[in-house]
């Protein structure tokens, strides 16, 4: 691995939230319940039951493609390597989101509730213009880049991830 790439810190986080869990859950066994009476078991469904398209398509937004992505797929992966600081926030960054070492101007470790801040998890922008990426918890890194520009990585190891921006920082 070139020097340029090489990985000081890094950190996956995944949705844990026991709350979540259970909402998504019930959710998904509730769907799932809806779709075999009516769909395989060919009962319908309630009082005045909904189209067959529109049970399939609940079923494959809440019963399948939601639990998914909530619990298999999405991620948030923060490194700190030798040119700046990396997020990917999967699947909706593809590739990293760099922020090069040059343009930052500040940086600490915070507490924040990303609920009052940003009215949620996730990406988010405040009426500030403040940016957050984050799974869940209310520790942070606040970059304070070039342009007035504040960032908020969301991090279950602040203190660790704080550690690895010194190291590389005060290394320039």
């Amino acid at each position: 691995m070139s020097e340029k790439r090489e990985v000081i810190f890094r950190e996956v986080q995944r949705p844990n939230q026991f709350w979540l869990r259970v909402v998504i859950l019930l959710s998904a066994i509730y769907i799932w319940y809806w779709f075999i009476q009516q769909i395989i078991l060919d009962r319908p469904f309630g009082d005045n039951p909904a189209p067959d398209t529109i049970t399939i398509l609940f079923w494959t937004i809440f019963g399948v493609l939601l639990p998914t992505l909530t619990f298999g797929i999405i991620k948030l992966v923060t490194e700190v390597r030798k040119d700046g600081l990396y997020i990917r926030f999967f699947p909706f960054h593809i590739k990293y989101k760099q922020f090069s070492f040059t343009n930052i101007q500040d940086y600490e470790s915070i507490n924040y509730s990303s609920l009052k801040r940003f009215g949620g998890w996730g990406i988010r922008v405040n009426f500030k213009g403040e940016r957050v990426y984050n799974i869940s918890g209310n520790e942070g890194i606040v970059l304070k880049l070039k342009h007035e520009e504040i960032v908020i990585i969301g991090t279950k190891n602040p203190q660790e991830l704080k550690e690895a921006l010194d190291l590389e920082i005060n290394i320039k």
